[in-house]
């Protein structure tokens, strides 16, 4: 089929090539299927044509979204084992999993089924490693990293009732990847502006100091963790997770009409920050329970308690209060398998939605092999349909594609 004007885009569409604007940037890859969302980007951006398959009478020859019927089930069957903590009877439950079997089976191969994370079980030592690192965290004789000089300075101008753009652009492009990175973010379809953003100055004037220093935020923590230990965890793999649940915290905010988005983009992004203290600190304890979290099927999350009397969100608060985090941000991080306990549960709640639908989805690995458990009354709580969650998933998906993107190049 030729080039399609915009004006007879159809949602359901499937590209044959790949939306380029005129700065060469991508906006949607060829086989992917166009959404609503697109059709405003595409206006937005001044994309008069696009090129799209042409029907075919064998909806499986050409149809990405139409996977092998066998591979469906065969899927299926694998992932209620990870749904096993769920009431797959739940309307939002039974959509996620619905949503990500289909997700998975369109993929050439289920390379995102879960897998042992690089790491080889240590000989089981004589005492319970829990109680050694325990002992050491609470000690402080293991130091928990130190805010990095960058977020310290943000944060001081932003406290700055006199600041500018210019003072908040000035400390970040101290960092020439960290500005360079968020440009290419801002100027990407995740934010959709009609026009290029071409400083950091101009990106704060846009879309605002406190959303522009909160990406910095979180792309600056995560490099802090560069150095864990490929034998222990695969940070490329947790990387991807963590992006996952912050482009979903941000879609489902903005599908619920919650406010800062940017906010609930790098709670996601953070909100498995204790388990990266951990493997770095403790990685031959971490690789055993790794190891015997797989052996038993059980959530890493449970085998953190047992092993070591404490859970990955309780060294997040440690560190969110040594850096002096924003308490909002910070709850929504430490509470995100708990929301209800948050000082602000709804967006507890988000992260908590967002969490379980990247590990149902398996974009990225977090060392969990089991879907965390829905809360109800916190799914209540978001005032959302079951079915607005294919949309939150679609949409989630084609910006995280972006984004693991970049973030790959960073490196």
């Amino acid at each position: 089929m030729p080039n399609l004007p915009i004006d007879q885009l159809k949602t359901g569409m499937i590209l044959s090539e790949d939306v380029i604007g005129v700065n060469g940037k991508l906006f949607l890859s060829k086989g992917k299927t166009v959404r609503n969302n697109h059709l405003t980007v595409f206006k937005t951006w001044g994309i008069r044509e696009v090129a799209v398959q042409e029907p075919s009478n064998d909806a499986n020859e050409n149809d990405v979204s139409a996977p092998n019927p066998e591979k469906i089930r065969q899927v299926a069957e694998n992932l209620k084992t990870a749904f096993a903590d769920n009431d797959l009877g739940h309307p939002a439950v039974a959509e996620i999993f619905r949503h990500s079997v289909l997700h998975r089976s369109r993929k050439p191969e289920d390379h995102r089924k879960p897998a042992r994370m690089n790491t080889t079980a240590p000989d089981t030592p004589n005492l319970n490693p829990g109680k050694g690192m325990r002992q050491k965290i609470s000690n402080r004789e293991i130091d928990l990293p130190e805010i990095p000089s960058i977020i310290f300075q943000l944060n001081d101008t932003i406290a700055d009732p006199f600041s500018s753009a210019e003072d908040i652009a000035r400390v970040i492009n101290k960092s020439p990847g960290l500005s360079a990175l968020l440009l290419r973010i801002v100027n990407s379809a995740f934010y959709g502006f009609p026009s290029r953003i071409d400083t950091v100055t101009r990106a704060v004037t846009i879309i605002g100091s406190k959303e522009v220093s909160a990406l910095a935020v979180g792309i600056t923590t995560m490099e802090i963790f560069k150095d864990i230990p490929k034998e222990v965890f695969d940070m490329q793999a947790f990387t991807h997770h963590n992006l996952a649940c912050g482009v979903l915290a941000r879609t489902i905010s903005a599908s619920g009409n919650i406010r800062n988005t940017e906010q609930m983009f790098v709670s996601g992004l953070l909100h498995d920050i204790g388990r990266l203290v951990i493997f770095k600190h403790f990685p031959k304890e971490s690789a055993w329970m790794l190891s015997s979290s797989e052996e038993q099927n059980a959530m890493l999350y449970d085998t953190e308690k047992a092993m070591m009397g404490f859970r990955h969100t309780d060294v997040a608060a440690d560190l969110f209060k040594k850096w002096n985090f924003p308490v909002a941000l910070s709850q929504n991080v430490i509470y995100h398998h708990r929301p209800l306990s948050a000082q602000d549960p709804v967006k507890a709640a988000v992260i908590h939605l967002a969490d379980i639908i990247a590990h149902s989805l398996g974009e990225g690995r977090s060392g969990e092999l089991r879907v965390p458990t829905l809360n109800a009354d916190a799914w209540e709580k978001l005032r959302l349909s079951a079915k607005s969650l294919s949309v939150i998933m679609d949409q989630a998906i084609d910006h995280l594609d972006f984004l693991v993107t970049v973030f790959s190049e960073d490196k």
